[in-house]
């Protein structure tokens, strides 16, 4: 009798794990299909092309006198927000003729007063410094100040930009024909 009770069990057992393997194979398996990935883009045109030049045109000014000011309106064209934006500035000599007494690119850089310098239409000519010290702030301070990290630009959104110079009162007469070209570079960043 122990021995039939023994293999009643050991045949339950046996029964019992071959039942538990067979559970294992079952299985359902679902397909999510047709999934489409893109990066954004930002796209950075300056009223409304890629680029712009001349915008700003100041030739025989004479002591005093203002340009400006001119607005150059940036606009991201892309699909995604833009969360700064970087502007620098650049100037290389351009001279006209005659000129009798030849004034550095920086030094003319100097007599050209910054008077309004405004981006989305809040003044950023405090963000300046008066790196030259002569107690305004002119081309020259604005090659170099760093004005990185400006409020970005959302898709398919524009902000203006905004300057004015004006030819100091008191340039005097070896700055005849002195003259510079500026390159304003604007950089949109994610």
């Amino acid at each position: 009798m122990k021995k039939l009770l023994g293999l009643t069990i050991a045949f339950i057992l046996l029964t019992s794990m071959t039942g538990i393997g067979t559970w294992a194979y079952f299985s359902d398996v679902e397909t999510s299909s047709n999934n489409q990935m893109a990066a954004g883009t930002l796209d950075l045109k300056t009223n409304d092309v890629d680029g712009v030049s001349e915008t700003i045109s100041a030739t025989n000014m004479a002591p005093g006198n203002t340009v400006g000011p001119q607005t150059i309106n940036l606009k991201n064209t892309g699909s995604i927000n833009a969360s700064g934006l970087d502007l620098s500035f650049s100037y290389i000599e351009s001279d006209g003729t005659p000129n009798v007494i030849n004034m550095s690119a920086d030094e003319t850089a100097a007599m050209i007063q910054v008077i309004t310098l405004n981006y989305g239409g809040v003044s950023i000519l405090d963000s300046i410094s008066d790196g030259n010290a002569n107690a305004y702030k002119d081309i020259q301070d604005l090659k170099n100040t760093d004005l990185s990290g400006l409020s970005g630009i959302g898709g398919s959104s524009t902000k203006a930009f905004e300057i004015a110079v004006q030819l100091r009162p008191e340039t005097g007469n070896d700055y005849q024909a002195d003259g510079i070209t500026i390159t304003m570079t604007f950089t949109l960043n994610q």
